[in-house]
């Protein structure tokens, strides 16, 4: 197509302009001439193919004469636009954000492009200095109640679900490594910093491509998220290793790690060996490792599963983990991991 000049910048969560629907009404009226199907429109506006077909059926004219008096239907962009605006103030019109339309148009935005949670989204409302007159009990009840104009529940992430505990059988390994019964309670009730958990995420294919290998410390949740080249004990030793050589003052910073039984797992003496303390947990206990599971939450955000983690670049790796350590957490006050990690750094000093 040459109409290059088309608006082509268009992202997900953004809403479509009354100049777009100008552009697509007049790409409709051309179509046959321009020899270009609703796929080829869609991708010149900038929107998904289905995002176009609502939009084509919002402003549809049903029965315009012809010159000849016989009837047609036809897209109209001010009618699109009429009826668009019509539907925001039905939604909103008697609601708290209803004429708070910049916090509506922000909310979208970061919980649909940047992947947010509703209380990260409203903290960061006010970092922007938007005015935020709802709670986030509020937003959510809007969200599941469809009160936006493209923002609905599908857009949210990982809701929480609470297991039943399992009473797990100890698990005697020949290699040294305690169980999770013999951690202390200093590191059971999160007081000192410098306990890990440990975890694979794993993409396509378990154990025969690559995986992410990831640590969390529990009292910050401050995340570590390298990629290996498989879901194996000898990658998962190496990667530990340079953590060595990375950090000079790796024992204080490395006291104990804990792991599931997978078998990536099995050489826990190599780390041992590095004066760092290691604990299994139980069987089919995944809760033993809280912290762990729901950071990987986060991860699945960017890479859900079934992707094939070999062609994540590392450099993407790291933007994950740097945007899991900059989240602002409800549970801490709207600071970050990073946040919380220097600070009981400084307190530990």
């Amino acid at each position: 197509m040459e109409h290059t000049n088309y608006i082509k910048n268009h992202k997900k969560g953004q809403h479509i302009t009354f100049a777009q629907r100008c552009k697509i009404e007049f790409l409709l009226k051309n179509k046959k001439s321009l020899n270009i199907t609703n796929q080829d429109l869609a991708d010149e506006i900038g929107v998904a193919l289905r995002t176009l077909q609502r939009e084509i059926k919002r402003g549809m004219v049903y029965g315009l004469k012809n010159s000849d008096l016989t009837l047609k239907n036809e897209y109209v962009a001010e009618y699109a636009q009429q009826k668009y605006e019509d539907n925001i103030k039905n939604k909103q019109g008697n609601l708290k954000i209803g004429k708070n339309i910049e916090l509506s148009m922000f909310l979208e935005k970061v919980i649909i492009n940047e992947k947010c949670s509703p209380y990260a989204a409203l903290q960061k409302a006010k970092q922007e200095d938007i005015e935020v007159n709802i709670c986030e009990k509020t937003l959510y009840n809007y969200i599941h109640k469809e009160i936006f104009v493209e923002l609905t529940a599908s857009n949210l992430v990982y809701k929480k679900k609470y297991k039943k505990k399992y009473k797990g059988h100890k698990r005697i390994r020949k290699n040294g490594a305690m169980s999770i019964e013999q951690r202390s309670d200093i590191i059971n009730n999160r007081l000192e910093l410098g306990h890990w958990e440990m975890d694979t995420v794993v993409g396509t294919r378990e154990g025969k491509s690559a995986c992410l290998l990831v640590l969390t410390e529990r009292v910050s949740r401050k995340e570590i998220i390298r990629k290996i080249p498989a879901k194996k004990a000898e990658f998962v030793v190496a990667e530990i290793l340079k953590l060595k050589r990375k950090y000079k003052t790796f024992n204080d910073r490395f006291k104990s790690i804990t792991t599931d039984n997978g078998s990536e797992f099995m050489d826990s003496k190599s780390i041992q060996d590095l004066n760092v303390l290691y604990f299994y947990a139980h069987a089919y206990c995944s809760g033993e490792r809280g912290s762990n599971e729901n950071n990987n939450k986060f991860i699945r955000r960017f890479i859900p599963k079934g992707t094939d983690i070999s062609i994540i670049s590392k450099r993407k790796v790291q933007e994950i983990e740097d945007w899991i350590n900059s989240y602002p957490r409800k549970m801490f006050n709207r600071k970050s991991a990073n946040e919380i990690y220097l600070e009981e750094r400084i307190k530990a000093a």
